[in-house]
């Protein structure tokens, strides 16, 4: 179900500390009459100008283009941010046009998303025959089991909070290895920003549902709004995103320019 207005302020206030606006900026922009670029939706695109020294590294600059409920921001370095004046958001928030606008600076994406939020707690069942794990040594043994590219998209062991589901005979005790995982990262104190882990041979049974609800209770409980990122494409992850009750919100495109 779609998020309450106070809600969505505090997911705008996050992405703002994150992209280093103001805190009002999101809501500026979505009411600005200024001549700066036009979003999809008649808002502002605000764009906020980097350098290098702020960046990975000397020669690397990080852009990265961000729609949310309505409004746009392009943070990135300032000859990117010219290119980019002419162009609706439906087509920057396109890898290949990022790279195309980097031509001549070794562009190479890092990522297309979609970006999910919720403020309720999914209605799932507790299961009898799983137990939790809050132990991150669990959530590397299962990242053993995983192929390497999800094990680098999700990052689990990584996470702030972990969650593995484990086998047991009903009673607790582990009755064989993790089979699916999920946790959260903390985004500016207000955003949990969730990963789910599932092992190829038991996807499609719900487990990465099943995870994923405990690590939003988990999120909600120590006051953060769940975040759901998923690849653009990634139907399955789209579909255990719609099966918790995440609601589309907008897109992140992100894109490493080498000077």
């Amino acid at each position: 179900m779609p998020v309450d207005a106070h809600t969505r302020q505090i997911i705008e206030l996050a992405w703002s500390r994150i992209l280093g606006l103001d805190d009002g900026a999101f809501a500026a922009a979505s009411s600005s009459t200024s001549s700066s670029p036009a979003s999809s939706s008649g808002g502002r695109r605000i764009e906020v100008p980097t350098d290098a020294d702020s960046q990975q590294g000397e020669d690397d600059q990080i852009a990265t283009f961000v729609r949310l409920y309505g409004s746009s921001v392009l943070y990135g370095p300032a000859w990117l941010l010219e290119a980019a004046r002419g162009l609706h958001d439906e087509e920057l928030a396109l890898e290949s046009t990022m790279i195309r606008l980097g031509a001549g600076h070794a562009a190479r994406s890092l990522g297309e998303w979609v970006l999910y939020y919720a403020e309720d707690i999914p209605d799932i069942a507790r299961s009898s025959s799983v137990s939790v794990s809050y132990e991150a040594s669990d959530a590397r043994e299962l990242e053993t089991q995983c192929p390497a590219d999800d094990v680098t998209e999700v990052g689990l062991s990584a996470l702030d909070s972990t969650f593995t589901l484990i086998p047991d005979d009903g009673t607790g005790t582990p009755t064989g290895q993790p089979v699916a995982g999920a946790g959260y990262e903390e985004w500016q104190g207000l955003i949990g920003h969730l990963g789910v882990l599932v092992r190829p041979d038991l996807r499609l049974k719900g487990l990465g549902a099943y995870a994923g609800a405990i690590a939003m209770e988990e999120a909600f409980t120590e006051g953060l709004i769940p975040q759901w990122r998923a690849a653009l494409g990634n139907t399955g992850a789209q579909r255990v995103a719609a099966s918790l009750g995440f609601e589309l919100a907008g897109s992140q495109t992100t894109v490493l320019f080498n000077q």
